[in-house]
């Protein structure tokens, strides 16, 4: 692989690999990540034939990629050692990039907006490592994807640096509670980003962030976003935020009050559209003369 240009994870898909004795084993069917640093290198290779994964195999067994396809350093006899389920078990942080990031909607926590994963963008090192850099948001990969290539390739990508994502796929999220850039946003961005989840998803960064964060957050966020989540936190939980917020927050121990029924009406309205923080008032230009 050169390492001047990035490289598409929808491009890397299919292509063929090969055993250290020239027998082709399968294709590449997903890459592996492991969401513990800001730009990760691919982790493992899912091998396979169409969507299934026979094997999973680690990147530095990676012996050449090239146009002909990858040829790893182990033979077809010990490609056996690294037999997976089609649903394989990962580590605890690892993603699968195919199944949890291409076409997951995600929310940038700098420009602060939700999109939809286009196409992941890889980065080849002179090390022979494969690193994730952005994800593409805009159309121009979509179309490719489509098989309109040429007219994909016309539009410009609308890179999204990956220290700046959180992803809302079921496996992506929950690895991210505990291992991405939602723990340094402050109490605006982290309101911001509860108005973009769904109300399950909100509830478990409220749950998961430090609880003077989530309560100033909640603080900062709609009326109709901070009731609703209120509702569906236990008493418990709502007594921690209150104790880690400022005296004039504990107002928000009195709005939990309801009933089982409204509880389970909350569960269920994940799709509510967006209610996002109230925009503070503009400055009195009057009084600034």
């Amino acid at each position: 692989m050169r390492a001047d240009l990035p490289k598409f994870l929808s491009r890397q898909l299919g292509r063929p690999v090969f055993s250290s004795d020239s027998v082709r084993v399968g294709r590449v069917v997903d890459m592996t990540v492991l969401y513990d640093v800001g730009h990760p290198a691919v982790h493992r290779l899912a091998v396979g034939h169409g969507r299934r994964i026979h094997y999973l195999l680690p990147w530095q067994l990676v012996r050449t990629a090239d146009d002909q396809g990858l040829r790893f350093a182990v033979d077809r006899v010990e490609f056996t050692a690294y037999a997976s389920r089609s649903d394989p078990e990962l580590e605890d942080r690892e993603l699968l990039l195919a199944r949890d990031v291409l076409d997951t909607q995600v929310v940038d926590l700098v420009g602060r907006r939700l999109s939809r994963v286009s196409d992941v963008i890889l980065v080849a090192l002179p090390n022979n490592k494969l690193e994730v850099a952005a994800v593409d948001v805009g159309a121009g990969s979509l179309l490719r994807r489509m098989g309109f290539r040429r007219l994909g390739d016309r539009l410009t990508p609308k890179a999204v640096d990956w220290g700046d994502l959180h992803l809302t796929s079921a496996r992506a999220h929950t690895v991210q509670l505990t291992a991405a850039a939602v723990h340094r946003l402050d109490a605006s961005g982290l309101a911001e980003l509860l108005a973009r989840l769904s109300t399950d998803k909100a509830l478990d960064v409220v749950r998961t962030a430090p609880a003077a964060r989530s309560a100033a957050a909640l603080h900062a966020s709609h009326p109709e976003l901070r009731h609703r989540l209120l509702h569906v936190l236990t008493p418990q939980e709502v007594r921690r935020l209150v104790e880690a917020a400022p005296p004039a927050f504990t107002r928000l121990l009195h709005e939990f009050h309801t009933s089982p029924a409204a509880v389970r009406r909350q569960l269920r309205t994940s799709g509510w559209r967006i209610r996002r923080p109230p925009t503070p008032p503009p400055a009195d230009l009057g009084s600034q003369r």
